[in-house]
């Protein structure tokens, strides 16, 4: 029988290895680009067989849909601390912000060059969208309880939270779109997920001139 500390050892060793494949596969799919790079050009960088890869990801994009998983989970973790009575919209806009300021940052074990890596795939390469399309229905529910919560209303009976969880996949694609296009390193993503949300914030039934001269 094993004693705690060996099989402490044994989880970080499988941690440490999960975080090195990761880790390979971001480094390929800058250099080579997702669609070139198989499974064992990851594995052989690692230096471990593709049996070992497929015991932690069904798929290449199960290594970038890893990451998407971690920023949900710490969205709705900062959601939840956001204070009771502040107005949904700006809980989810501050919540979610702070999250991707955090994928920026570092905070969650994702570098400044992986979350652009990981927002050009999920928004722009078809696996990777169909699959992360897959999971999604999934955390949208969460997310529409949690906000449901927040509102004091039963998301069966009321239509609004939904409705503001789908403001957040408008926000994201929104911001994405804008981001994408600037050049490199002139705004931060977060930056104009914030403006996009400040946008929705304010309303967006802007008033057209009666003459376009």
């Amino acid at each position: 029988m094993k004693t705690t500390e060996e099989l402490g050892r044994r989880e970080r060793k499988k941690l440490m290895l999960r975080e090195a494949l990761i880790e390979a596969a971001y480094n390929l799919f800058e250099e080579k680009g997702f669609e070139e790079t198989r499974v064992e050009d990851i594995t052989d960088r690692v230096d471990v067989s593709s049996r070992t890869f497929f015991r932690y990801f069904s798929s290449k994009e199960d290594v970038v849909l890893d990451y998407q998983e971690v920023e949900h989970d710490e969205v709705i973790v900062a959601l939840k601390a956001r204070p009771q009575g502040e107005r949904i919209l700006t809980t989810l806009r501050h919540a979610v912000v702070e999250v991707v300021q955090g994928c920026e940052a570092g905070s969650y074990g994702l570098d400044s060059n992986r979350f652009k890596v990981l927002k050009h795939l999920i928004r722009g390469h078809p696996l990777v969208c169909a699959r992360n399309l897959e999971r999604t229905q999934g955390r949208k529910q969460v997310l529409v309880d949690v906000l449901a919560k927040k509102m004091c209303v039963d998301p069966l009976l009321d239509t609004r939270p939904g409705l503001v969880a789908g403001v957040l996949e408008y926000a994201y694609t929104a911001a994405y779109e804008i981001w994408k296009d600037l050049p490199d390193g002139t705004r931060m993503y977060s930056k104009v997920l914030d403006e996009v949300f400040e946008a929705v914030e304010s309303g967006l039934n802007y008033p057209c001139p009666t003459s376009a001269g």
